[in-house]
């Protein structure tokens, strides 16, 4: 296998060559994720017990259900996948990063730069937000609704899966500033639209928030706020986007 190196902008690279540094690259990946889904496979016992602890009281004490013999394993075949792919995830990043930016222009590389960076730092946050400020509050109002009506026993997978969805969709959801910046290079956002069309954004962020995981109204309002945040955020973005693209042309008219 090829030793996996930066290509420079300036360095032309047959058709094969852009094949074997794709391969390579993957294999790296791959190795990352194989070794990080064994880590979790190892540990999934802790870590379901972990993924426990946002259980209101009287549920978590319980054992989960168990309808058939794969069950078990089965659960602890998916830990290891989702622990896997969010331990690659920064690996992830940086080699579709270093694969595809000797595409640009070296003058647009520290443009580039900060948004690969910024993915999985945000997807990060998203998630860690998600496991602290969403499934708590979801998983307590959906357990109370009509509890006395109700013997709560949990099936590890539906669990795992509510979890680990609630999780993903934050993570995506934080990386609504990257969107916006890329949007705001390409020049089709700018600040004046967003502020001219603030109440659909408003609007069509409510609707995003409604189809994210979790249908009870204390998961809309946990996601939705960030989602207004972020929004907020975002706009800040490209307004810090357009000034510097303002700077740049007084420079070239100067020079010129």
């Amino acid at each position: 296998m090829a030793r996996v190196r930066r290509v420079q902008p300036d360095e032309q690279l047959t058709l094969v060559e852009h094949l074997d540094e794709l391969r390579t690259r993957i294999i790296v990946v791959l190795a990352v994720l194989a070794v990080g889904m064994s880590l979790c496979f190892w540990q999934s016992g802790q870590i379901l017990e972990y993924l426990r602890s946002p259980l209101p009281a009287d549920v978590r004490h319980k054992d989960f259900l168990q309808t058939g013999p794969l069950d078990a394993i089965l659960i602890s075949i998916s830990i290891s996948i989702y622990g896997g792919l969010l331990l690659a995830l920064p690996v992830l990043s940086y080699q579709f990063y270093a694969f595809v930016v000797p595409a640009f222009a070296e003058e647009h590389h520290r443009y580039i730069k900060p948004m690969v960076l910024m993915i999985p730092v945000l997807f990060v946050l998203g998630a860690v937000f998600g496991w602290y400020f969403v499934v708590p509050p979801a998983l307590s109002f959906l357990f109370t609704w009509n509890a006395d009506q109700f013997n709560a026993i949990l099936r590890a997978r539906d669990y795992i899966q509510f979890v680990a969805l609630t999780l993903i969709a934050m993570g995506i959801v934080f990386e609504l500033p990257v969107v916006m910046l890329l949007l705001a290079r390409l020049r089709l956002v700018s600040s004046e639209l967003m502020r001219r069309h603030w109440r659909v954004s408003i609007v069509g962020l409510a609707v995003v928030a409604m189809l994210l995981p979790g249908v009870d109204p204390i998961s809309f309002i946990v996601e939705f706020i960030p989602l207004l945040v972020l929004y907020g955020f975002s706009y800040f973005l490209v307004v810090l986007v357009e000034r510097g693209r303002k700077d740049e042309a007084d420079v070239d008219a100067t020079l010129t």
